[in-house]
């Protein structure tokens, strides 16, 4: 008897999850990974990116930080730029994406710039101001 006591313990306690690790998975925000460029929209339409910028992306982290990478082509050849760090938050249904960069004057660096986007996503598309379309790990 003290056996059967003993394994309805042990595979009860297997089967617990705490309450924080479910509330995590579930407020896990669906902006939160890695979204490539894919496109962009015009007043003539959409138009897809090359296969070098679409190896740009946004990295968003669960701690509202993350990274914009972009990519450019010269002489054939796929390059990727500096990349700049970024704060996001949600508000009111809108991701609200601040870039930071750094401005100069004369090749000297010498005032911080942040570009601020708003973004939504909409059937698997993070739309950025309405032109810039990322999709989310394509490869």
């Amino acid at each position: 008897m003290k056996k059967v006591i003993f394994y309805f313990i042990f595979i009860f306690a297997l089967g617990c999850t705490s309450d924080e690790e479910l509330t995590d998975e579930k407020s896990l925000d669906p902006i939160i990974g890695k979204w490539h460029y894919y496109s962009y929209t015009t007043t003539d339409g959409e138009t897809t990116y090359d296969e070098c910028k679409q190896k740009g992306y946004f990295l968003f982290n669960k701690d509202g930080t993350g990274e914009n990478t972009p990519y450019w082509e010269r002489d054939l050849n796929c390059y990727e730029d500096i990349s700049k760090k970024l704060t996001w938050s949600l508000d009111d249904s809108k991701y609200i994406i601040k870039i930071y960069s750094q401005g100069g004057y004369g090749g000297v660096l010498s005032f911080p710039i942040i570009y601020v986007h708003q973004g939504e996503i909409y059937e698997n598309i993070l739309k950025i101001n309405g032109t810039l379309n990322c999709i989310k790990n394509p490869h």
